[in-house]
C-alpha cells in the first residue's frame, strides 16, 4: 500500500509545477502530458562524470553524508537516496597502500519504482541528489 501512496505522491509532485520550462501552460502543451514525463533535469546532471576520481572527503564535503555506507575491504560504497532513485558511488584505493585515499571509480543509479525506471540514469539521479540537498548548480 505504501508503494502506491509513494507513486501517487511522486506523480502529484511532477504534475504540480506547470508554470515553467518548455511545454508549460500557455505554450500549447496539454496539461495532462505534464504528469507523464520525467521531472525537469537540473543543469548539473550532465556533470556526473566529475564525481569520478574525487576523494571520499571531497564527495562528503560536496554531497553530505550518504544515506547508506558499506565498507568492504579496500572498497567503500556510498548510496544517496531520493524519492525516485538511488545514486551509488563505488570508491576504491586502487593500487595505493592500505592507508591510501579512497576515490570514486564508478557511479551507478537505480530507479526506486517502475514508473521511474524509464528515465532514471546516473545523470538524472545525480541531479535529483543535488536538488534534494539544496546544492546550488553552477551554470556553464
Amino acid at each position: 500500500m505504501w508503494i502506491v501512496l509513494a507513486c501517487v505522491a511522486v506523480a502529484g509532485l511532477t504534475a504540480c509545477d506547470l508554470s515553467s520550462g518548455p511545454g508549460a501552460r500557455g505554450e500549447g502543451a496539454p496539461v495532462g502530458s505534464q504528469a507523464m514525463r520525467a521531472p525537469a533535469p537540473v543543469l548539473a546532471e550532465r556533470e556526473v562524470d566529475r564525481l569520478i576520481g574525487l576523494s571520499r572527503e571531497a564527495v562528503l564535503a560536496m554531497l553530505g553524508p550518504s544515506t547508506f555506507t558499506r565498507r568492504d575491504g579496500p572498497a567503500e560504497i556510498l548510496r544517496y537516496a531520493t524519492d525516485d532513485c538511488f545514486l551509488t558511488l563505488f570508491l576504491h584505493r586502487g593500487d595505493q597502500p592500505r592507508g591510501g585515499t579512497l576515490t570514486v571509480h564508478h557511479v551507478d543509479a537505480n530507479a526506486r519504482s517502475r514508473a521511474a525506471a524509464g528515465w532514471v540514469n546516473a545523470r538524472t539521479c545525480y541531479g535529483q541528489v543535488l536538488e534534494l540537498r539544496g546544492i546550488p548548480v553552477r551554470e556553464g
